[in-house]
């Protein structure tokens, strides 16, 4: 997919593009084409730099960003704090022969606040936590297979994408993935029935947050239903918490929601974006967690370690992570009624520290894209089509800001529409 260039709003994006299309696939690698790509000239396409709750663009314009790195920031971009532990350990040395004292540090504190959770291993991102976990599921059990929620994202690794992300990715790669409906507990119980034999593991995310889709919170019975059917067949229950992680509990997410996993994957937040991820495991994983092999050269970095024990310093500071969801709801009402004020239904589902937008008799996307746009030109970054980040580094004047914004975009919307 490519973009055509403009000269409209961000000039030296577009020359930045123009160069990056010679050297780098498409202009940008990965996810970080979308939206700019998928409405050229409205989004800015690269970043100059950032501090706390906001970001400024390669032209030089700054916007209070709900998208947080794609959940990585949640203490503040360019934490001092954080960064000047991670700059400390790099004065030692980075990524060395052997890990250090730094691991040690971090696994302690990780189970001594995630209930249940015995020991943890490292990796960089969200797909390193996740096929390893996948992979000590097997070890564990001795079985293939794994059960997955229909339209769920686990990574982007070859065997758990079994939706359409693209050339490259034939459908045996993902043979071993059985799919059920989220919330569907009969036919989670059913394909037990079926597979439950050949089922080493149930993945899950805490809540369902599909990609262009309202998200989905659990139902009364269902994580009961998830947890008890894995222990009736033998599965382990794991937990990908990458984009959830620290922001519904800092005991996790599935404390949360009052359920016990056997193994959980971290990223994102884990470290207030430095590159970090983490699998922890329950005692009774422990076995095959040493008889696996996984590993990368970086794994054992410990400057992202060191940023991450600061990082969950912050965030257990008293009343922080409160202050963070009191204002996330507030913001979150606040869009709600300023929607209403103009005639428009705007409905966000999923935790409020992490809320999915999407407009009512909004079938083809293309008021919730407007909303973003203008949101976008005044000074306010959110996506069309992902889950937004609410962190603790959005103050009231970032809120506040944010609402004069909103009215502004959703009164020029709801004119639109009606001429």
């Amino acid at each position: 997919m490519q973009a055509e260039t403009t000269s409209s709003r961000f000039p030296a994006s577009d020359a930045l593009l123009e160069r990056a299309r010679r050297v780098i696939p498409t202009g940008v690698w990965g996810h970080n084409r979308f939206p700019a790509f998928l409405s050229p000239g409205r989004y800015p396409v690269f970043a100059r730099s950032a501090h706390g709750a906001r970001f400024v663009d390669a032209d030089g314009r700054e916007y209070i960003d709900y998208v947080c790195g794609y959940g990585a920031m949640i203490t503040g971009f360019a934490n001092p704090e954080v960064d000047a532990a991670a700059a400390r350990r790099m004065a030692l040395g980075d990524c060395l022969n052997q890990p250090t004292e730094t691991s040690v540090l971090l696994a302690e504190r990780l189970t001594s606040m995630i209930p249940d959770m015995a020991w943890s291993g490292f990796g960089k991102n969200g797909s390193d936590a996740v096929s390893t976990a996948f992979l000590i599921a097997r070890a564990h059990t001795g079985r293939r297979r794994v059960v997955c929620v229909n339209g769920a994202y686990h990574g982007s690794h070859s065997w758990c994408n079994w939706c359409n992300f693209g050339a490259g990715r034939p459908e045996e790669d993902s043979a071993m993935v059985l799919r059920v409906d989220w919330n569907d507990i009969a036919g989670l119980r059913a394909l037990f029935e079926r597979e439950g034999n050949d089922i080493a593991a149930v993945l899950m995310t805490p809540f369902h947050h599909p990609i262009g889709a309202r998200a989905e919170l659990p139902s009364e019975g269902w994580w009961p239903a998830v947890q008890a059917t894995c222990r009736e067949w033998g599965a382990l229950l794991l937990i990908d918490d990458v984009r959830a992680g620290f922001r519904l509990d800092l005991a996790g997410s599935h404390h949360h929601f009052g359920f016990s996993p056997d193994l959980v994957c971290l990223s994102k937040a884990l470290a207030n974006t430095h590159p970090l991820s983490a699998v922890l495991g329950s005692e009774r994983c422990r076995e095959a967690a040493e008889q696996v092999f996984a590993a990368g050269t970086f794994w054992s970095a410990s400057a992202p370690m060191a940023a991450a024990l600061v990082n969950l310093e912050i965030l257990s500071e008293p009343g922080r992570f409160e202050g963070m969801q009191e204002r996330a709801r507030a913001l979150c009402d606040g869009l709600i009624g300023r929607a209403e004020a103009v005639g428009l239904t705007l409905e966000v589902t999923g935790p409020r520290t992490m809320p999915t937008l999407t407009f009512a008799d909004d079938a083809d996307n293309a008021v919730i894209n407007a909303f973003a746009e203008a949101m976008v030109e005044r000074g306010v970054f959110v996506h069309p089509s992902h889950n937004l980040f609410f962190s603790a580094a959005h103050g009231d004047e970032e809120v506040d800001e944010t609402l004069q914004a909103t009215s502004a975009a959703l009164e020029a919307i709801a004119h639109v529409r009606a001429s």
